[in-house]
C-alpha cells in the first residue's frame, strides 16, 4: 500500500488485528486484466501475526491469502478471465477462524459481483520476528521444521500447531523402527513417545498462549502477575519492572514472562491456570470427561518418572500399583496418548480461534 500515507496505514493495521473482519476498497488499475503485466502484489498488510495479501498472477487469477498462526495461510482465487474487464474494480474480503472470502465488482454497467471462498494453501506465509514475510512450501512441495535463525537468534520458528502436527509425525516415524531385542525395544520406544508426547503438549501450550495474543486478542496480564508472582515482588512493584524491560526488549509483557520461565506449561494446573487467567479459556468447558483429563495428569506424571527413573521403566505405576492395575510400556499405550492430547489440543486450539478482540 505505497500509495497510503504511513499514518492511515498504521490504523488499518491496528483496526485488522482481529480474528474475524472485513476490508472493502475500491482499486484503479487500467492492466489489472491485462494478460502482458504479469505478476503483481495488489495489496499486502502485516497486521501483528497476521497477513493479508491481495495479488495476481501471470494466469491472470486474482489470490487473497490471509495467514495466522491459529489457522494457518488460505487462499481465495477468482479468475479474472471469466470477470468482466474494468479500470476500477471493487474488493472486499473477509475473513474469520471458519473460513475467508473474496468478492471482486468490476465497475462498469453490466458486471456481476464475482465471489470465492478460501481454501487451505499449499504456498504458507509466515511473518518473522524480524517484520519479514517468510514463504515456506508451495504446489508440491512439503516443508516440515522450518527455522531462520539470524544472528544466533529465531527470527522463524514452526507455529504451535504445526510444531505439535510435527510432533505426532515423529512418533509415527518412531514405531517403523525394528529391533531383534523384543519387548525391551518396545519398552523404550513407548516411554520415549510418551517422553515427546508430553513434551510436545507443553510446546504447544507456551507457543499457543503467546501466538493468541499476536494475533490481537489482548491478554490479561495482571491477572497473570497475580497468579504467578509471589505477593512480596507483586507490591515491590514487579508490573511496573516489567513494563519498563518490556520496552526495552521490544517485547510484551507476556513474552517477557513467558521467556522467564514463570509458567510451567509442562504442569497442567499451571498450564490450565495460565489460559484462564490470561484468556478466559477454561479447561474444564472443553467437552473432555474426567476419566480423560485424570489420564492426561497420568500421562504427564509418566513422562515424569521415565525422565528422572530410567527410560527403561518396565512399569510406569509402580508407586500406585497395587491397588490401580499395573501399567506396562506398550504401542497401545503411547497410541491412546498420542490420541488423548490430540483431541485435548484440538479442543485448546478451538477454543483460541474463538476468541474474541478487545476493542
Amino acid at each position: 500500500m505505497k500509495n497510503v500515507p504511513r499514518e492511515i496505514y498504521n490504523q488499518i493495521q491496528e483496526a485488522i488485528c482481529r480474528s474475524e473482519g472485513s476490508v472493502t476498497f475500491k482499486y484503479t488499475f487500467k492492466d489489472l486484466f491485462n494478460p502482458d503485466s504479469g505478476h503483481g502484489i495488489i495489496l499486502e498488510i502485516l497486521s501483528g501475526a497476521h497477513l493479508f495479501r491481495l495479488e495476481r498472477d501471470e494466469n491472470l487469477l486474482l489470490h487473497f491469502y490471509h495467514s495466522s498462526p491459529g489457522t494457518g495461510t488460505r487462499v481465495a482465487t477468482i479468475d479474472l478471465k471469466k470477470t468482466t474487464p474494468a479500470d476500477s474494480v471493487f474488493f472486499a474480503f473477509t475473513w474469520s477462524p471458519k473460513e475467508i472470502n473474496l468478492h471482486v465488482g468490476p465497475q462498469v454497467k453490466g458486471a456481476e459481483l464475482k465471489s470465492s471462498t478460501g481454501t487451505a494453501s499449499k504456498k504458507q506465509f509466515r511473518i518473522g520476528r524480524d517484520g519479514h514475510v517468510y514463504q515456506v512450501g508451495d504446489e508440491g512441495i512439503e516443508i516440515m521444521g522450518v527455522s531462520v535463525y539470524r544472528s544466533g537468534q529465531p527470527v522463524l520458528q514452526p507455529t504451535a500447531i504445526e510444531a505439535w502436527k510435527e510432533t505426532k509425525k515423529a512418533i509415527e516415524i518412531l514405531f517403523t523402527g525394528k529391533s531383534e531385542k523384543g519387548y525391551i525395544f518396545e519398552t523404550t520406544v513407548t516411554n520415549l513417545s510418551l517422553v515427546i508426547i508430553v513434551t510436545g503438549f507443553e510446546a504447544y501450550s507456551k507457543k499457543r498462549f503467546l501466538e493468541i495474543e499476536k494475533e490481537g486478542v489482548t491478554a490479561d496480564t495482571e491477572s497473570i502477575i497475580s497468579s504467578f508472582f509471589p505477593k512480596k515482588e507483586r507490591e515491590a512493584g514487579i508490573l511496573d519492572l516489567l513494563e519498563i524491560e518490556a520496552k526495552e526488549e521490544s517485547k510484551s509483557i507476556l513474552e517477557l514472562i513467558v521467556d522467564r520461565g514463570v509458567i510451567n506449561f509442562q504442569n497442567y494446573d499451571k498450564c490450565k491456570l495460565a489460559f484462564n487467567k490470561a484468556y478466559k479459556i477454561k479447561f474444564g468447558e472443553l467437552e473432555m470427561a474426567s476419566s480423560e483429563i485424570e489420564k492426561l495428569r497420568k500421562f504427564i506424571k509418566y513422562r515424569h518418572r521415565i525422565v528422572h527413573v530410567s527410560a527403561l521403566i518396565g512399569m510406569l505405576n509402580q508407586q500406585e500399583s497395587p491397588p490401580e492395575k499395573p501399567v506396562f510400556p506398550k504401542k497401545e499405550l503411547a497410541d491412546e496418548a498420542t490420541k488423548l492430547f490430540d483431541m485435548f489440543i484440538t479442543k485448546i486450539h478451538g477454543a483460541t480461534l474463538r476468541l474474541k478482540r478487545n476493542n
